[in-house]
């Protein structure tokens, strides 16, 4: 086909391309915002050595893991959910809480995903108090030198991680740009027998059209 061959396709069928990719995007926008939002907190925990000897250093960044799954149980799933007094059971608090470590920073990221984002950014303190008072009890039983500190970071502030709206409305939009577009191409390939104007002909007969008679 020839751009004009294309051009035209474009000025006849345009609206049924523009209808597809209006309904898919305003669809998934009514679905989302339907759905009931999820938020995610997030809070970090920065593990500091007492010094910079590169022995002490390394040992903490390899404890870091470690660190974790000893705070990260159920056992203080449930001890956070005594001090905030929620009605969550141990399970829900533990799976809803992520933990990873970041040994080039030494940091300790906590994530808390909840219905209210305010009880989100509590139960992600809470954890964080819970490494700060790891840490304290075990550095009681070093030498001053040998010490680990657990330093809270910014306070937690939560994001709405359920449902994205914009990024389903966009990638919604753009499903319904290609399907429209597809719908035109079939609709153009079952047409493709139709002769509509003398450029048609002359394609598909292979001589020149030398006239064309239109009935009054």
């Amino acid at each position: 086909m020839e751009l004009q061959d294309y051009l035209r396709i474009a000025r006849r069928r345009w609206w049924i391309v523009a209808l597809v990719t209006l309904c898919a995007a305003a669809s998934a926008f009514v679905f989302s915002r339907l759905q009931t939002p999820i938020y995610k907190s997030s809070m970090r925990v920065t593990i500091q050595p007492a010094r910079t000897d590169f022995g002490l250093t390394q040992s903490a960044k390899t404890l870091l893991s470690s660190y974790i799954s000893i705070i990260r149980t159920e056992k203080n799933a449930a001890e956070v959910g005594k001090r905030l007094n929620l009605d969550y059971s141990p399970a829900y608090i533990f799976g809803q809480t992520r933990m990873a470590d970041d040994a080039a920073t030494f940091g300790i990221e906590i994530e808390v995903r909840d219905y209210d984002g305010e009880t989100a950014n509590r139960i992600a303190y809470e954890w964080a108090q819970l490494f700060v008072e790891f840490r304290n009890s075990d550095n009681a039983k070093q030498r001053r030198e040998d010490r680990v500190e657990a330093i809270l970071g910014d306070a937690p502030r939560y994001v709405q991680d359920f449902p994205r709206t914009s990024v389903n409305t966009a990638a919604a939009g753009i499903v319904g740009l290609v399907v429209g577009t597809l719908i035109v191409a079939l609709i153009e390939w079952r047409e493709q027998g139709w002769v509509r104007d003398a450029r048609d002909a002359e394609r598909r007969l292979g001589l020149p059209v030398l006239a064309v008679v239109n009935e009054a």
